[in-house]
């Protein structure tokens, strides 16, 4: 039995009747010929037998009554391999629109919090039947991106000759503790969380303290408290009476607002999905030729589609769209409680209001850069743990009361987008011999950013998967056709940069450049 953290409670208190707090992600298999490869039959024996290195499918939450402290997980005692593991298909034949209709109406509908949060669809009839796509829908409560890839690898084999072992005859299960052990266990947290608050004070400050690299947010807590005694406290009110040096400064924050769109409103409780493809070889050619990095590059290609978008339908704002860009703030070989959530976010200006592909993909670069500096993620994973003092009650009641005034309507927005990167396997995986040729995910949207861009890097392939709210993007399919058109044009000026330039034929000829082809 296992306490859920504060910031894993956060994304079920996001939930509400029109924002949902799972994720999913859709994979695409190609069985062997006459095998059952990736099939439903197949997909629940290779669970069961690594259903005690799967934490996550085995546990299930408790609730304290009246919300008064954070759920727990349990390792649910009723475990039903068949209620989470569903067969489905669609229809003739199988076109990429039609796979990703399913997906969007599977993804419009809440998990059953009395069961453990996930379900797995086995989607059967894909492109006329020659793959087999799996969508694997579980709650962000329960993992983040770097989570769900360490599942991947324990669910897919790197040897397409690998067969899942036998399924794991039985694995540790849990009691449902009563109501009265619940609060019993309450009573105690409170006793100690006065304690608990001091010390993640503590630590905060120290940890922001040594990014500022000086003793001025120090000073800010001392003069808003009691003065200190002693020594420390004298020289924080010294520094506080004498002239502040530049050190003391805090640094600058970003801009706390962004431009209004056709995305940017209350969303309904409706989905739709799109995905697509591009090769990873083509990005790498861009980052070459301007010196950027991999993740620069892919902000780009969605800020010029967002530009494009929204041109064609005259909306595309003066000021540029900002994006928030959620991180990772795992420490390098964390294996420690793996399956909970630690991420933070940035948020970065994605110069849409810039004409020119490669001056936009050099803004761009820039303003990560500058977020980046900005960013510490030793300080965001301290003031994470400070959600923990939040009751569940107050703050689910807080976001159904947003989502049922439409909050999101009426005051100004942060942010426009999510423009998530996670890094995947640069190697083949397998299903019971079934190779899997893409891994697209499929993120959430909440109230006010109606609209959610993620890439996954799979083995050679950049895979897109674009969420939206069904009222606000109904055309949702044609910023697919426009994410190509930008990587189009990027690709060509690098393609142009990268190009050697021709010795002049004659004197006084102006040397031309030759693009390269692929």
């Amino acid at each position: 039995m296992k306490q859920l953290g504060g910031m894993d409670t956060n994304f079920l208190n996001m939930e509400s009747p029109t924002t949902y707090g799972h994720v999913s992600s859709l994979t695409i298999f190609e069985p062997k010929p006459g095998s059952n490869g990736a099939g439903l039959e197949i997909t629940k024996r290779t669970i069961l037998a690594r259903i005690d290195r799967l934490e996550p499918y085995r546990r299930r939450l408790v609730t304290v009554p009246l919300g008064l402290d954070n759920p727990y997980w349990i390792d649910d005692p009723n475990f039903d391999i068949d209620y989470h593991v569903r067969h489905h298909a669609v229809p003739p034949p199988g076109t990429p629109q039609q796979l990703a209709e399913v997906v969007s109406r599977i993804i419009s509908r809440p998990l059953d919090r009395t069961r453990p949060l996930w379900e797995l669809y086995v989607i059967e009839g894909v492109e006329g039947g020659r793959y087999i796509a799996q969508l694997n829908k579980i709650h962000h409560a329960t993992i983040d991106g770097a989570a769900g890839v360490l599942m991947l690898g324990v669910m897919l084999d790197q040897h397409p000759g690998s067969e899942p072992n036998e399924p794991v005859a039985a694995w540790p299960v849990d009691e449902i503790p009563s109501s009265w052990d619940l609060l019993r266990r309450t009573a105690v947290a409170f006793v100690q969380r006065p304690e608990k608050m001091v010390r993640l004070s503590i630590r905060a400050g120290r940890a922001m303290a040594a990014r500022s690299g000086n003793l001025g947010l120090m000073a800010m807590a001392e003069a808003a408290a009691r003065p200190l005694p002693g020594p420390l406290g004298r020289a924080i009110r010294d520094r506080i009476r004498g002239e502040r040096s530049v050190e003391d400064e805090l640094p600058q924050l970003p801009r706390l607002s962004a431009p209004r769109t056709p995305f940017n409103a209350t969303i309904s409780p409706h989905r739709r999905f799109a995905y697509t493809t591009i090769p990873l070889e083509d990005a790498r050619d861009i980052r070459r030729a301007f010196g950027v990095t991999f993740n620069d590059v892919v902000m780009a290609l969605c800020a010029g589609t967002l530009r494009r978008y929204l041109q064609a339908h005259d909306a595309l704002p003066e000021q540029p769209l900002v994006a928030m860009v959620p991180i990772s703030v795992r420490p390098p070989g964390d294996t420690d409680d793996v399956y909970r959530n630690k991420v933070s976010g940035l948020t970065c200006e994605l110069a849409t209001d810039e004409a020119d592909p490669v001056a936009r993909l050099h803004r761009i670069a820039a303003r990560m850069a500058a977020a980046k500096e900005r960013f510490d993620p030793v300080s965001a994973e301290a003031l994470q743990d400070f959600t923990q003092f939040a009751p569940p009650a107050v703050a689910g009641q807080a976001m159904r009361l947003i989502s049922r005034l439409r909050i999101a309507d009426r005051v100004g927005i942060p942010v426009n987008v999510v423009i998530s990167n996670v890094p995947g396997p640069n190697h083949p995986l397998y299903s019971a011999g079934a190779e899997l040729k893409h891994f697209y995910p499929v993120s959430t949207i909440s109230d006010g950013i109606g609209l959610n861009l993620t890439v996954q890097s799979y083995h050679g392939s950049l895979d897109f998967g674009f969420v939206a709210d069904r009222e606000l993007v109904p055309d949702l399919w044609s910023m697919i056709d426009l994410l190509h058109e930008s990587m189009a044009e990027l690709h060509g000026a690098a393609q142009a940069a990268m190009a050697p330039a021709e010795p002049a034929a004659r004197a006084g000829k102006r040397p031309v450049r030759r693009t390269r082809t692929r």
